[in-house]
């Protein structure tokens, strides 16, 4: 990938046109920002901004999951809960 391309890696587990929506009306300023000085970004809020998106997506080839039953929260909760461990046993001693 050379300086001039931009990567968005991103994964839909649903309908793909609310997942686009969500990124309009959850975080329109932060999208417009990371994407302002793409060449023909019509913004996220804009009517052709889906027809841009798809003009040029690329489908992964692969992914790997390490954890495909944990959520993010839980394995950060798991984390915190060995943290925990480890001081209670190392207080231990």
């Amino acid at each position: 990938m050379s300086s001039r391309q931009a990567v968005h890696p991103s994964r839909c587990r649903g309908e793909w046109d609310p997942y686009i929506d969500d990124f309009a009306t959850k975080i329109p300023e932060f999208m417009d920002y990371l994407f302002s000085n793409v060449e023909g970004w019509p913004g996220i809020t804009s009517p052709d901004v889906k027809e841009f998106i798809v003009k040029y997506q690329i489908p992964a080839e692969a992914w790997f999951v390490a954890h495909p039953n944990l959520t993010v929260a839980e394995g950060h909760r798991l984390k915190r809960q060995e943290a925990a461990v480890q001081r209670f046993l190392s207080d231990l001693n």
